[in-house]
């Protein structure tokens, strides 16, 4: 599979080195680096495409202002891609109603897209396109096993990993810690990764996003510890 991830900084360079890092040696994964420096409207996204866009099957958008989903439908076009995901780790990156309007854009084009909210809450089952469920599959829903010895963590290993390669970071971390404070631990290691997500309040959870980006990392250790 040929991903596509689109970049403007940090948070979004740090995921795909993640996925080249931990991700299956099928994957080809390349990073189409966006100014951050793009205006609030365009009146002709056109102008601001990059050239030489690479094909790709999966486009993933990590861009930091709204200006780069503006421009998803044409990178995707370029690429020929069949599938996009475009995660909502910050509102002002992504809002509602441009979220809709691209929806709708993409359905015309035959394009399957996703919108996680936070990218963490991928799941396989939320999308019927094998591209997308593909990528859920090892990214997404942080899911792990854990070996305990003696009350506390012996090992615990990533099944399934955040997008931004945090897991891997909790579940090294984990180990030697007591049972008794493993949860809550493991939220603390989310933070210090450092999460991605915006401490901002959301409107739907009544939450910050980076506190919802947490709690999936403490839900998966909460699962491995109970079975």
């Amino acid at each position: 599979m040929k991903i596509l991830a689109i970049v403007q900084g940090n948070y979004g360079r740090r995921m795909a080195e993640a996925w080249q890092r931990h991700g299956p040696a099928t994957w080809e994964i390349e990073t189409l680096e966006i100014t951050p420096s793009l205006p609030t409207m365009m009146e002709d996204p056109a102008e601001f495409l990059p050239h030489d866009i690479p094909k790709a099957d999966l486009v993933i958008s990590l861009g930091e202002n709204s200006g780069v989903a503006e421009l998803l439908p044409d990178i995707v076009k370029a690429a020929g891609a069949r599938a996009a995901i475009a995660p909502v780790d910050n509102r002002a990156w992504l809002p509602p109603g441009l979220a809709k309007q691209l929806e709708r854009v993409f359905q015309k084009m035959g394009v399957a897209i996703i919108f996680p909210v936070t990218f963490c809450a991928l799941k396989a089952d939320d999308a019927h396109h094998p591209l997308i469920q593909e990528f859920a599959r090892l990214f997404g829903d942080p899911e792990v096993e854990i070996v305990v010895e003696n009350d506390r963590v012996k090992e615990a290993r990533v099944i399934r990993s955040a997008p931004c390669g945090s897991t891997y970071f909790v579940a090294e971390s984990l180990q030697g810690t007591k049972v008794a404070d493993a949860e809550e631990k493991s939220g603390l290691l989310h933070h210090n990764y450092p999460c991605l997500a915006t401490m901002n309040v959301d409107w739907q959870f009544h939450d910050t996003l980076m506190h919802r980006a947490g709690y999936f990392t403490k839900q998966a250790v909460n699962r491995a510890l109970k079975k």
